[in-house]
């Protein structure tokens, strides 16, 4: 297990601040990112005495799970998952951050209600802070490959799904991933149902109220299954990497034109942004979806409500800490701040990402995330069964809802 400490920007042994004060805090984050979150802190440290001590680990779920065991969790912690958030809150393990100032306009009133959840008593409360974010709602193509007809119907403004869906193209798909496959996929479902039948009906969903069996879900899974019988076969979507998946986007002939993954995806692409790759939002499929956007976000939980983890929490809201990381963009560190001038992003593309995350009006995070992790792993595998039988589908969602019926 690799771990970092990190004090501010030096990678070192951790010793108190001049004011006695320090709060530990445990996140996934090491190399690049563990650079790019001390940059957020050291400004806090310089102006507070307040000595921030960093633990990295890639294993930091299961490094937290058992420090909560054992009765000494750190001060605070970063959560990979809504769910989890949901989770510790849920069993009284979260302090409630109500008296944690948050810069007044800074965050819309959609994105600040992603961090409220439900106590141990079942009221409600934020609990957490977002330290940055993905915007998943995207699609992507090559402005030098995508013939100039489709380009044109691609980026025109009125834009819906049925029209995209309908157009004559190979999508580029690919659901295999070392750590867990079969999440790509569940990113289609996610986005489809959201942009089809709304965010009522898809918190319903989340929350395990709406049957996997329901016609909205039912139908959701269909649409991704014609999306994927034109990505080269099921075959080789089960077998392609989802990093790997656009590849074929920029070859002088290109094996597929259109590619829906999240704004990490950029990492795995070559060229200039805007000339080599550029994306347009996820279009509506109906009404309800009107204007919705998925998004995934690293989480800080506070589980030691002291004074110093406390100021920590409001400081990492406010704009020169997250300035500090978005200007480091290569660890993809996109902020929902909107006082973040949009002009410290590197690229247009970039630009349009930000924009697209400030902006939203409405704003949910990824639902396989927000899940119990039982419920999500079950998510997983059923992607990748219905891929391999997709004429399985109903005994496949009636599987999903015998698990929910224990899961949540």
């Amino acid at each position: 297990m690799a771990v970092v400490l990190l004090c501010g920007l030096a990678v070192a042994s951790c010793g108190t601040s001049g004011s006695g004060a320090d709060v530990t805090v445990l996140g996934p984050w090491t190399g690049q990112e563990a650079s790019g979150f001390a940059a957020m802190f050291a400004g806090f440290e310089k102006s507070t005495g307040i000595d921030v001590r960093y633990i990295g680990t890639r294993d930091a779920d299961a490094v937290l799970a058992s420090e909560i065991e054992n009765g000494d969790p750190p001060d605070a912690a970063v959560l990979s998952t809504p769910g989890e958030l949901r989770q510790y809150a849920a069993a009284g393990r979260l302090v409630p951050l109500d008296r944690v100032p948050v810069p007044a306009g800074a965050y819309t009133p959609a994105v600040r209600a992603l961090t409220v959840t439900s106590g141990p008593g079942g009221d409600p409360h934020p609990y957490a802070i977002i330290i940055k974010a993905a915007l998943k709602s995207v699609i992507w193509y090559s402005p030098r490959t995508l013939p100039p007809a489709l380009r044109s119907t691609v980026t025109a403004p009125d834009l819906t799904w049925q029209r995209l869906a309908d157009l004559r193209l190979t999508w580029c798909m690919g659901v295999a991933d070392t750590s867990s496959s079969g999440w790509p996929g569940t990113d289609w479902v996610e986005d489809l149902l959201l942009h089809r039948s709304g965010p009522r009906k898809y918190d319903q969903w989340v929350a395990g109220r709406l049957p996997w069996t329901s016609p909205e879900v039912r139908d959701a899974w269909r649409a991704f299954g014609a999306i994927a019988a034109k990505a080269g076969g099921t075959d080789h979507v089960l077998l392609t990497g989802f990093g790997q998946a656009g590849a074929p986007m920029f070859a002088p002939r290109p094996g597929c034109l259109l590619d829906h993954e999240g704004s990490f995806i950029t990492a795995f692409y070559s060229g200039t942004p805007g000339t080599e790759y550029d994306f347009v939002p996820f279009p509506p499929a109906g009404k309800a979806g009107q204007g919705a956007q998925e998004i995934a976000g690293d989480l800080l939980g506070i589980f030691h409500g002291t004074s110093a983890a406390r100021r920590l929490a409001a400081y990492l809201t406010t704009r020169p800490a997250q300035e500090a990381w978005a200007r480091r963009l290569a660890s993809g560190a996109y902020s929902l701040n909107r006082q973040v001038p949009i002009g410290v992003y590197p690229d247009p593309v970039a630009k349009k990402i930000a924009t697209g995350l400030t902006h939203a009006g409405t704003v949910r995070f990824d639902g396989s995330d927000s899940m119990p992790q039982t419920m999500a792993s079950a998510f997983d595998n059923a992607v990748l069964e219905y891929l391999a039988a997709p004429d399985h589908l109903d005994a496949l969602l009636s599987a999903l809802d015998k698990v929910r019926s224990v899961a949540y």
